[in-house]
């Protein structure tokens, strides 16, 4: 008899075009973060401007104070002040509602203002400066000072760049070359040493000043113009807080960094944020391609991520017991030659040190590393999770076995923690999941011929989820812990690799209680030609909101790079557009978006009791649109995920996924995954619709349903039409878990158009024989019986148009693990 065999149950859930067209749609409004007025002790002196962004370190002298002080984000700009910055540092100055300064890393300025002219007078460095014509009084002028040029603002974007010749640089305007190049509108430029001999400079022309000399002026090409303004950019924050941790070398993938206006010409208007006094229009991504700039993530917070030093130093702490290996029985590290292991047997630590009291032993691994609050990260590792439990306890209790070893990722600070994952031994692993190869390592032995013996495994897989540190983070850490629930017999360990905290600033990043409200009908993001960078369009953090009258993001022949997602809300925030059309359109191009978290990426929090139905449900409705989420027509998409969606409720009435006209979508896990007591409710005719298109998914199902989760589709869960495939290649087309339901009031799959459409199917997860319904294969898992199934006639509509192809005899349609799970097919 097995120890702790009456211990207590426990729930825990599973967690080119011209420049010409360019230079005409380069328009940029900035976000001015929600601010008040600092007291200063200089009131004498005219306030010029404030601090709306502050990245890295500057220094400010005042012409009336002390020597040098710090400056700080939302600092108040007096006349004749001397603004320093330092190494990868950077400065935004609003100066009256009229201009935008933007100061880049090394440079001196001083800005003055008398008679109706302010003058930056720049010593050195680089500046970028747009000013809004329309917001100018007649008569007022605003000019860019160097040691030997002068340039003449007419409303205008620019940029202004110093250097000194001579390795230490004689001061005097002999000694500077002056570099002015026009982005849009128009600029004069002169030598200081003779204002007569001047120019002026039409978008794209740069002209060098050197010495006393005006030299000839250029043609700046698209990819020189992205390249010069990606270094001004920083990430774009609506809220009361903003960032100040350097982020400038991440930057350098976007074409949104200077203001040439900051008030919106009218075709412009309908951009505001609530409760913003001043400069509140928040900005427009202009409709152009970029050059092929490769986006990453960077910033890495930690060390040692994959191990590679051998040992857990430097950098990890082991709590209980663990070790670095090269291999566990025949999984070897993903990446490089190590990988960390952890292991709930002999050498855990005791339950009693157990903060949530769920575990009987367990085991830590963790790293800390300094989190800026209001910063946004990307958390990814690659995992396995083993266990000796499975197969035979879950098997012997019918999917509810109560020893339901846990594993969980989470990051913790000072004011509490978030769990960005749990799997747990009932539902984490498949009967074509199991090993009797023997292992012992770290106190996790199993293997052998017994019916205890054999381990369960869910393979490598990887683990990314975003991050956004709180107001007052400080230090954080992020922690992976396995524990024995029930007993101290059967271990349970995981294999960790290429472990990572990396920040992520979007184009939008809408946090502290601010919302963005957007009332024009076209695109926030519209694209045209080229190449375009960023690492997310949009993320929307907790008592935040966004709402668009139009779609988020529309691409026309451009190719994406976008890692992280296009749209991710955070648990309590939220996203409503009012348009009809898809979210996102993509029409040509080739995309590799949401490549490390899924395209869209839906989080909520809270649940209730359903009275109803008396199960616990998600409250959250992160997400509201009235159309479909993703279109593409003649595009190339590769993505880990479409959409995910956890402890959230979504609601749909067109297709989540349309594909059109020789799309192709390539999706290397679940392309949609519903988790933690979701539901998601499609109204419309299909939840995934291909028309002479091709879907892809490398490992995983078409949709998962896991956790408690629910779905229904009124209409069909899949069409396809007009030659369109769908191949999945290790997984089936529907997956139902955790005590999850699935209700498809049509067809699991409709054939439609001229027909000679395929569904391809590879798994093997009903190990033996499948159990059919009505002709469709089903694998029962962990405790599903067929009392869990039913599936009517009419599974399969217009099955002349198209085929069904297994791969083996035990490959499944359909799969449905755990006592509690269900899944009806109406078949209408």
């Amino acid at each position: 008899m097995r120890d702790g065999l009456a211990a207590s149950r426990g729930r825990w859930p599973s967690g080119p075009r011209s420049s010409k067209n360019l230079i005409r749609l380069i328009r940029f409004l900035v976000v001015i973060p929600i601010f008040l007025t600092p007291v200063v002790s200089w009131a004498q002196a005219p306030e010029l401007g404030v601090v709306t962004t502050l990245q890295g370190q500057a220094s400010v002298a005042r012409a009336s104070g002390p020597g040098a002080l710090p400056l700080k984000f939302k600092d108040a700009v007096f006349d004749r002040d001397r603004i320093q910055t330092g190494e990868e540092s950077i400065v935004k100055v609003l100066m009256g509602g009229k201009a935008i300064v933007t100061i880049r890393e090394l440079s001196v300025l001083t800005i003055t203002e008398e008679l109706g002219k302010t003058t930056i007078n720049l010593t050195s460095g680089k500046i970028a400066v747009g000013v809004a014509k329309q917001r100018m009084q007649p008569g007022e002028r605003l000019e860019v000072h160097t040691p030997n040029a002068v340039a003449a603002v007419r409303g205008t974007v620019f940029v202004v760049e110093v250097t000194q010749q001579g390795a230490q640089g004689t001061p005097g305007p002999l000694a500077a070359n002056t570099l002015v190049t026009c982005v849009n509108g128009a600029v004069d430029v002169a030598p200081r040493a003779n204002l007569g001999q001047g120019t002026q400079l039409t978008p794209f022309r740069s002209v060098p000043v050197v010495g006393a000399f005006l030299g000839n002026t250029q043609s700046v090409t698209v990819q020189q113009m992205s390249q010069k303004l990606a270094g001004f950019t920083a990430p774009l924050v609506v809220g009361v807080r903003q960032g100040r941790e350097a982020l400038i070398n991440q930057e350098t993938n976007k074409l949104m960094a200077l203001a040439a206006a900051l008030a919106p010409e009218s075709s412009e208007a309908g951009t505001k944020i609530q409760g913003c006094t001043s400069g509140c229009q928040a900005q427009i991504i202009p409709p152009v391609g970029l050059p092929n700039v490769q986006s990453t993530l960077k910033g890495e917070k930690l060390s040692n991520g994959g191990f590679e030093s051998g040992s857990f130093p430097p950098g990890w702490s082991l709590g209980g017991g663990g070790q670095v290996i090269t291999s566990l029985g025949a999984f070897t590290a993903p990446a490089g030659q190590f990988m960390g292991f952890i292991s709930s047997g002999p050498g855990s630590l005791p339950g009693s040190l157990d903060p949530s009291g769920r575990f009987t032993q367990f085991s830590t691994l963790s790293q800390s590393f300094q989190a800026t609050g209001g910063t946004l990260y990307t958390v990814k590792a690659t995992y396995n999770f083993v266990s000796n439990e499975y197969p035979y306890w879950p098997t012997l209790y019918g999917g509810n076995s109560p020893f339901n070893d846990t594993f969980n990722v989470k990051i913790k600070t000072g004011t509490g923690e978030t769990t960005l994952t749990t799997l747990s031994v009932n539902s984490a692993f498949t009967p074509n999941q199991v090993s009797q190869q023997q292992v012992g390592v770290a106190g996790f032995s199993a293997g052998g011929d017994c019916a205890t013996c054999g381990w369960g495994y869910t393979g490598f897989k990887t683990l990314t989820f975003s991050w956004l540190a709180p107001a007052n983070s400080g230090q954080a850490s992020v922690v992976f812990e396995v524990g024995d629930v029930g007993d101290t017999v059967y271990p349970s360990g995981v294999l960790i690799d290429e472990v990572s905290v990396l920040q992520d600033p979007p184009l939008y990043l809408v946090q502290g209680g601010a919302t963005l409200s957007r009332t024009r009908p076209d695109p926030l993001l519209d694209y045209h030609g080229g190449s375009a960078a960023f690492d997310s369009a949009m993320v929307v953090a907790g008592g935040s909101k966004a709402s668009l009258a139009g779609p988020l993001l529309r691409a026309t022949d451009t190719n994406l790079a976008a890692p992280v997602s296009l749209l991710s809300v955070l648990p309590g925030g939220s996203f409503v557009s009012t348009t009809t059309e898809p979210l996102v359109s993509l029409t040509g191009g080739n995309h590799a978006i949401g490549t490390d978290i899924a395209i869209f990426d839906l989080a909520g929090s809270g649940t209730a009791v359903d009275p109803l139905t008396g199960q616990t449900v998600a409250t959250d409705t992160p997400l509201t649109t009235g159309g479909g989420l993703l279109a593409a027509d003649g595009a190339t998409i590769t993505t880990q995920q479409v959409l995910r969606v956890d402890a959230a409720l979504l609601e749909a009435s067109a297709p989540i996924v349309a594909l059109l006209r020789g799309s192709q979508l390539t999706s290397a896990s679940d392309a949609i995954a519903v988790s933690g007591q979701s539901r998601l409710t499609s109204h419309g005719t299909s939840l995934v619709a291909l028309d002479a298109s091709r879907l892809v998914v490398s490992r995983g199902a078409l949709v998962n349903v896991t956790g408690g989760s629910g779905l229904t589709v009124t209409g069909n869960l899949l069409t396809l039409s007009n030659g369109s495939t769908l191949s999945l290649l290790n997984g089936p087309l529907l997956s139902v878990s955790g005590g999850s339901f699935a209700s498809i009031g049509g067809a699991l799959v409709a054939f439609g158009g001229t027909g000679g459409n395929l569904l391809s199917v590879s798994n093997n997860l009903c190990g033996g024989s499948c159990a059919l319904f009505g002709g469709i294969p089903v694998a029962l898992l962990n405790g599903a019986t067929v009392a869990n199934v039913s599936i009517a006639d009419g599974a399969v509509k217009n099955p002349s148009l198209g085929a069904i192809k297994y791969v083996s005899p035990t490959s499944a349609l359909v799969s449905v693990s755990g006592a509690g799970s269900k899944v009806t097919v109406g078949g209408k």
